[in-house]
Protein backbone atom coordinates (compact mmCIF):
# COMPACT_ATOMS: atom_id res chain seq x y z
CA UNK A 1 0.00 0.00 0.00
CA UNK A 2 1.34 3.86 -0.76
CA UNK A 3 2.70 5.28 2.07
CA UNK A 4 1.81 8.95 1.80
CA UNK A 5 4.11 10.14 4.69
CA UNK A 6 7.17 8.53 3.31
CA UNK A 7 6.52 9.75 0.21
CA UNK A 8 5.88 13.23 1.76
CA UNK A 9 9.24 12.49 3.44
CA UNK A 10 11.07 11.82 0.04
CA UNK A 11 9.76 15.76 -1.04
CA UNK A 12 10.99 17.23 1.84
CA UNK A 13 14.60 15.81 1.68
CA UNK A 14 14.89 17.04 -2.23
CA UNK A 15 14.16 20.48 -1.16
CA UNK A 16 12.62 20.88 -4.15
CA UNK A 17 9.49 22.65 -2.68
CA UNK A 18 8.94 25.04 -0.52
CA UNK A 19 6.10 26.97 1.65
CA UNK A 20 4.84 30.39 1.59
CA UNK A 21 1.78 32.19 3.45
CA UNK A 22 -1.20 33.30 1.08
CA UNK A 23 -1.86 36.74 0.37
CA UNK A 24 -4.96 38.32 -0.52
CA UNK A 25 -3.75 38.46 -3.99
CA UNK A 26 -3.49 34.90 -4.59
CA UNK A 27 -7.08 34.43 -3.94
CA UNK A 28 -8.24 34.21 -7.53
CA UNK A 29 -5.20 31.86 -8.14
CA UNK A 30 -6.42 29.58 -5.39
CA UNK A 31 -9.85 29.83 -6.33
CA UNK A 32 -8.93 28.29 -9.36
CA UNK A 33 -6.59 25.60 -7.79
CA UNK A 34 -9.06 24.27 -5.33
CA UNK A 35 -11.86 24.15 -8.06
CA UNK A 36 -9.40 21.89 -10.43
CA UNK A 37 -8.55 20.14 -7.96
CA UNK A 38 -11.92 18.63 -6.63
CA UNK A 39 -12.93 18.23 -10.21
CA UNK A 40 -9.83 16.08 -11.43
CA UNK A 41 -9.35 14.09 -7.95
CA UNK A 42 -13.10 14.36 -6.19
CA UNK A 43 -14.86 12.68 -9.48
CA UNK A 44 -14.88 9.50 -8.42
CA UNK A 45 -16.60 10.42 -4.90
CA UNK A 46 -19.04 13.48 -6.42
CA UNK A 47 -21.03 13.40 -8.60
CA UNK A 48 -20.86 16.24 -11.43
CA UNK A 49 -23.71 18.12 -9.76
CA UNK A 50 -22.68 17.89 -6.84
CA UNK A 51 -19.19 19.22 -7.72
CA UNK A 52 -20.64 22.15 -10.08
CA UNK A 53 -23.14 22.75 -6.36
CA UNK A 54 -20.00 22.82 -3.98
CA UNK A 55 -16.71 24.65 -5.82
CA UNK A 56 -17.51 28.30 -5.53
CA UNK A 57 -19.65 27.90 -2.63
CA UNK A 58 -18.48 25.55 0.33
CA UNK A 59 -15.23 24.56 -1.33
CA UNK A 60 -13.28 27.71 -1.91
CA UNK A 61 -10.50 30.30 -0.27
CA UNK A 62 -11.04 31.37 3.48
CA UNK A 63 -9.71 35.13 3.66
CA UNK A 64 -9.71 34.66 7.47
CA UNK A 65 -7.00 32.34 7.13
CA UNK A 66 -5.13 33.96 4.64
CA UNK A 67 -5.36 37.27 7.23
CA UNK A 68 -4.26 34.84 9.97
CA UNK A 69 -1.08 34.05 7.82
CA UNK A 70 -1.84 30.56 8.63
CA UNK A 71 -3.10 29.63 5.07
CA UNK A 72 0.15 28.08 2.81
CA UNK A 73 1.22 27.39 -0.91
CA UNK A 74 3.87 24.64 -1.83
CA UNK A 75 5.11 25.76 -4.58
CA UNK A 76 8.48 24.96 -6.66
CA UNK A 77 11.72 27.11 -5.03
CA UNK A 78 11.86 29.09 -8.34
CA UNK A 79 8.37 29.36 -9.09
CA UNK A 80 6.45 31.16 -6.31
CA UNK A 81 3.54 31.78 -8.05
CA UNK A 82 3.34 27.46 -9.11
CA UNK A 83 0.43 26.70 -6.53
CA UNK A 84 1.72 22.62 -6.44
CA UNK A 85 -0.66 22.38 -3.22
CA UNK A 86 -2.53 24.35 -1.16
CA UNK A 87 -3.44 24.11 3.00
CA UNK A 88 -3.42 25.04 6.14
CA UNK A 89 -4.67 24.96 10.22
CA UNK A 90 -6.93 27.77 12.45
CA UNK A 91 -7.23 28.52 15.38
CA UNK A 92 -10.97 29.54 14.81
CA UNK A 93 -14.15 27.34 15.55
CA UNK A 94 -14.99 27.26 11.83
CA UNK A 95 -14.02 23.57 10.53
CA UNK A 96 -14.50 23.87 7.07
CA UNK A 97 -15.66 26.23 3.82
CA UNK A 98 -14.52 28.98 2.19
CA UNK A 99 -15.82 32.89 2.18
CA UNK A 100 -18.68 32.17 0.66
CA UNK A 101 -19.69 28.46 2.65
CA UNK A 102 -23.01 28.85 4.78
CA UNK A 103 -23.12 31.64 7.52
CA UNK A 104 -23.58 28.70 9.99
CA UNK A 105 -20.16 27.33 9.38
CA UNK A 106 -18.52 30.27 9.75
CA UNK A 107 -17.85 30.80 13.41
CA UNK A 108 -14.39 33.19 13.79
CA UNK A 109 -14.18 32.21 17.70
CA UNK A 110 -10.81 31.25 18.49
CA UNK A 111 -9.87 27.72 20.02
CA UNK A 112 -8.45 26.94 23.62
CA UNK A 113 -5.60 24.40 23.25
CA UNK A 114 -6.11 23.22 26.10
CA UNK A 115 -9.24 22.19 25.72
CA UNK A 116 -10.15 22.29 21.84
CA UNK A 117 -9.14 21.19 18.90
CA UNK A 118 -6.87 22.95 16.00
CA UNK A 119 -8.79 22.53 12.14
CA UNK A 120 -6.60 21.64 9.66
CA UNK A 121 -8.01 23.19 6.44
CA UNK A 122 -8.87 23.33 2.88
CA UNK A 123 -5.69 20.58 1.47
CA UNK A 124 -5.69 20.61 -2.11
CA UNK A 125 -2.89 19.27 -4.66
CA UNK A 126 -3.13 20.36 -8.56
CA UNK A 127 -3.80 17.50 -10.47
CA UNK A 128 -0.36 17.75 -11.98
CA UNK A 129 1.48 17.32 -8.73
CA UNK A 130 -1.10 14.79 -7.42
CA UNK A 131 0.30 11.52 -6.20
CA UNK A 132 3.81 12.90 -5.69
CA UNK A 133 3.35 13.66 -1.88
CA UNK A 134 2.68 17.20 -1.75
CA UNK A 135 -0.41 17.18 -0.09
CA UNK A 136 0.43 14.84 2.74
CA UNK A 137 3.90 17.74 2.75
CA UNK A 138 1.56 20.48 3.10
CA UNK A 139 -0.58 18.62 5.73
CA UNK A 140 2.66 17.77 7.75
CA UNK A 141 3.49 21.11 7.08
CA UNK A 142 0.18 22.40 8.85
CA UNK A 143 0.25 20.05 11.71
CA UNK A 144 3.51 21.25 12.93
CA UNK A 145 2.48 24.68 12.69
CA UNK A 146 -0.49 24.27 14.21
CA UNK A 147 1.84 22.80 17.07
CA UNK A 148 3.92 26.09 17.23
CA UNK A 149 1.48 28.31 16.43
CA UNK A 150 2.65 31.99 15.59
CA UNK A 151 3.86 34.59 17.57
CA UNK A 152 1.08 37.00 19.26
CA UNK A 153 -1.43 34.52 18.33
CA UNK A 154 -3.03 30.94 19.69
CA UNK A 155 -0.39 27.63 19.31
CA UNK A 156 0.36 24.91 21.11
CA UNK A 157 -2.18 22.75 19.62
CA UNK A 158 -1.72 18.64 20.69
CA UNK A 159 -4.91 17.84 18.80
CA UNK A 160 -6.08 18.66 15.38
CA UNK A 161 -8.98 17.48 13.52
CA UNK A 162 -10.54 18.38 9.99
CA UNK A 163 -13.91 18.41 8.16
CA UNK A 164 -12.78 16.20 5.14
CA UNK A 165 -13.96 15.68 1.36
CA UNK A 166 -14.57 11.99 0.65
CA UNK A 167 -11.90 11.68 -1.58
CA UNK A 168 -9.88 12.66 1.38
CA UNK A 169 -10.70 10.12 3.74
CA UNK A 170 -8.60 7.07 2.55
CA UNK A 171 -5.13 9.45 2.51
CA UNK A 172 -6.24 11.56 6.13
CA UNK A 173 -6.20 7.64 7.66
CA UNK A 174 -3.41 6.68 6.31
CA UNK A 175 -1.65 10.39 7.93
CA UNK A 176 -3.04 8.96 11.17
CA UNK A 177 -6.37 10.78 11.07
CA UNK A 178 -9.79 8.44 12.41
CA UNK A 179 -13.37 9.28 11.79
CA UNK A 180 -15.05 10.42 14.41
CA UNK A 181 -18.46 9.27 13.73
CA UNK A 182 -19.58 12.35 12.82
CA UNK A 183 -21.29 13.69 9.32
CA UNK A 184 -22.19 16.75 8.22
CA UNK A 185 -24.54 17.08 4.67
CA UNK A 186 -24.63 20.50 3.82
CA UNK A 187 -26.87 21.68 0.70
CA UNK A 188 -25.54 23.73 -1.77
CA UNK A 189 -26.86 26.45 -4.13
CA UNK A 190 -28.22 24.00 -6.50
CA UNK A 191 -30.04 21.74 -3.85
CA UNK A 192 -27.36 19.06 -4.29
CA UNK A 193 -26.15 17.67 -0.86
CA UNK A 194 -21.94 17.22 0.06
CA UNK A 195 -21.05 15.00 2.57
CA UNK A 196 -18.43 15.93 4.83
CA UNK A 197 -16.74 13.54 7.36
CA UNK A 198 -15.58 14.56 10.59
CA UNK A 199 -12.13 13.23 11.38
CA UNK A 200 -9.59 13.46 14.10
CA UNK A 201 -5.99 13.42 15.51
CA UNK A 202 -3.68 13.56 18.46
CA UNK A 203 -0.24 14.50 18.09
CA UNK A 204 2.73 12.99 20.07
CA UNK A 205 3.10 15.41 22.66
CA UNK A 206 7.01 14.23 23.10
CA UNK A 207 8.20 13.64 19.96
CA UNK A 208 6.33 16.72 18.26
CA UNK A 209 4.37 15.88 15.22
CA UNK A 210 3.17 12.04 14.69
CA UNK A 211 5.27 10.62 12.60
Amino acid sequence: MHDPVAAAKAQEATQTFTFRPATPSDIPALQQAIGSSLRALAKDHYTQAELDGSIGYLFGPDSVLIHDQTYYILHPISQPTTICACGGWSFRKTLYGGDTAPSPLRMPEKRNPATDRASIRAIFTAPAFARRGLGTMMMRYCEARAREGKEGEVGGFTRLEMGATLSGVALYERCGYVRSGREDVVRCRNGEEIRILHMEKDLDVEAGVEE
